[in-house]
């Protein structure tokens, strides 16, 4: 069973970035057209044509009309396609510089773009070899009708997806669609977790990072099934989503095993952040955005309080993976992996810090911000959760509360923040909202 969700296999990671782009489908298309055209036609040479002059199937009544119309449809195809990928990469340039350009790596994994390039692409092949194979001078029994068919259906179904996937490029450009979709999948937890005390005593071994790059994840079947004969704790020092230099640690042993360098490719290195990376990928990204909204070239405030939300969405997720001060967690279904870095506490902590010095200087952000940190603390108490987890949200609210107040010039905005607050973490009110 895998442990953790982001990206659970190297293969896996080398896998997202073959597909995770939109050359590689289209690639693969133009690569296997030829083949299947060249099937059909030989099914047309052998039987396919009469078999449909038989039956009154054929789609053109000459084989001049059947060449002009492959003809036509190519140059539409190319003219789509040129058009298809212009108003991609300008839209894609927009909402990459008003929402943030790491969106672009969940915009490359779009299923229906990728669908549509590939249908271009398929019928755009299938057409210049039908228009080839057609002699205008000959009868129609000569003409491929099965493949000039094929050309026609592929034609229609491109026309329907060019649609969709234009409606669906222009979606991208409303910012709150981008925000609900990553706010959904950063609750997703990174790793099933159950606390224990750490170990404490020395660690015999250590595998260090061989190059310097962001942890992509980590292969947990890779690690469990070459440690299967392995005795003792094994800490997985690092996260997925953390950065790592040449030489720093990655899992320590509490016992050396035998196959230490064997262990590198369960934990694969990356050039860059990406989305496989998983929730803290997705965490950095809400506040990436809500900052972005809030500077002065922006200055949408509306779109940081609708980060602001799926903050507390995504905290919402993650409550039960909270692991108290002086405990580990451990991954459940294998409890000697220690697992430090990937519990609430890690991947909140500096995210909800950076959002803090974006929306301390807009009083609205700020108190809905405070009003968040207060219904998420309400949630853990009403569930019996750590008293920490309540301390630490206590913690992050009253930061924000003083960083607003000290750049706040207005005194009526300083006492908006100030009750916000006092409304929220204040015991009386509290108990209020436990009873709602």
């Amino acid at each position: 069973m895998n442990l953790l969700r982001p990206l659970d296999r190297a293969n896996s990671w080398i896998w997202h970035k073959l597909i995770a782009n939109y050359w590689s489908a289209p690639a693969t298309t133009v690569a296997l057209a030829p083949l299947l055209a060249f099937a059909i036609l030989y099914l047309d040479r052998n039987g396919g044509t009469a078999w449909m002059i038989e039956h009154g199937l054929q789609t053109v009544s000459s084989a001049e009309t059947a060449r002009d119309f492959a003809a036509i449809v190519a140059s539409i195809n190319a003219a789509f396609l040129t058009l298809y990928f212009s108003i991609t990469l300008i839209v894609l340039t927009m909402a990459a510089g008003t929402l943030g350009v790491r969106l672009i790596d969940r915009w490359l994994d779009k299923r229906i773009v990728k669908i549509s390039l590939c249908t271009l692409c398929f019928s755009f092949v299938v057409a210049l070899i039908a228009m080839l194979a057609i002699d205008p001078s000959e009868d129609l029994t000569r003409v491929p009708l099965i493949l000039i068919g094929l050309v026609l259906l592929m034609q229609l179904i491109a026309l329907g997806l060019l649609a969709i996937s234009l409606h669906d490029l222009g979606r991208t450009m409303f910012v709150d669609t981008s925000i609900h979709a990553v706010g959904r999948d950063a609750k997703v937890r990174p790793a099933e977790l159950e606390v224990r005390d750490p170990h404490k005593g020395p660690w015999a071994a250590e595998l260090r990072a061989d190059r310097t790059g962001y942890v992509e994840g980590l292969e947990v079947d890779r690690l469990v099934r070459k440690l299967e004969d392995h005795e003792g704790t094994i800490r997985i020092c690092v996260a997925p989503g953390q950065h790592v230099l040449e030489g720093e640690i990655l899992i320590q042993f509490e016992k050396e095993p035998d196959n230490i360098p064997d262990l590198q490719a369960g934990i694969p290195v990356g050039a860059i952040r990406s989305d496989n990376q998983g929730a803290v990928f997705r965490i950095r990204l809400l506040v990436e955005i809500g900052a972005r909204a809030l500077s002065p070239a922006i200055n949408d405030f509306y779109t940081a309080i609708t980060c602001a939300d799926k903050l507390v969405d995504a905290m919402l997720g993650q409550t039960k993976n909270w692991v108290d001060a002086g405990k580990v967690g451990c991954a459940k279904q294998h409890p000697r992996f220690e697992l430090p870095g990937q519990d609430f506490r890690s991947l909140f902590e500096d995210p909800m810090h950076a959002f803090r010095q974006a929306a301390c200087t807009y009083p609205s952000v700020t108190i809905r911000m405070i009003q968040n940190y207060s219904r998420v603390r309400i949630y853990a108490q009403k569930h019996d959760l750590s008293g920490e987890l309540s301390d630490f949200l206590c913690q992050l609210a009253k930061e924000l509360r003083d960083h607003a107040i000290s750049v706040t010039g207005f005194e009526g905005d300083r006492n908006d923040i100030e009750e916000a607050f006092n409304h929220g973490f204040e015991d009386e009110n509290f108990r209020k909202g436990m009873a709602a």
